[in-house]
């Protein structure tokens, strides 16, 4: 159980530390992209269209293969914390009969 929730931890700071800003500004990016587009001219806006499906296409891919890879590292994190913990008590049981 504490072996789940440090990987957990760590998991959630690696991924918001310095992503934080990456975040904002690819927003920011795609925001002006559309601005830029619309504002200057026709023919940027429908370029920006018809690439957009391909992009979200794209990007539910990757958020796909993304969540699906973190599932099976975190279940396999949680069975070799278990084993550790189990070696451990294993280690004390031994430890605590030699004191005696």
């Amino acid at each position: 159980m504490s072996s789940k929730i440090s990987k957990e931890v760590e998991a959630i700071q690696r991924g918001s530390s310095d992503k934080m800003g990456q975040i904002v500004g690819n927003t920011l990016g795609f925001f002006a992209g559309f601005a830029f587009a619309f504002y200057w001219g026709w023919e940027f806006t429908l370029i920006l269209m018809g690439v957009t499906p391909f992009l979200s296409i794209t990007l539910t891919i990757m958020i796909w293969g993304f969540t699906s890879g973190i599932k099976d590292d975190m279940k396999a994190y949680t069975q070799s914390g278990g084993y550790a913990e189990q070696a451990l008590q294993a280690i004390q049981v031994v430890h605590t009969y030699g004191q005696e």
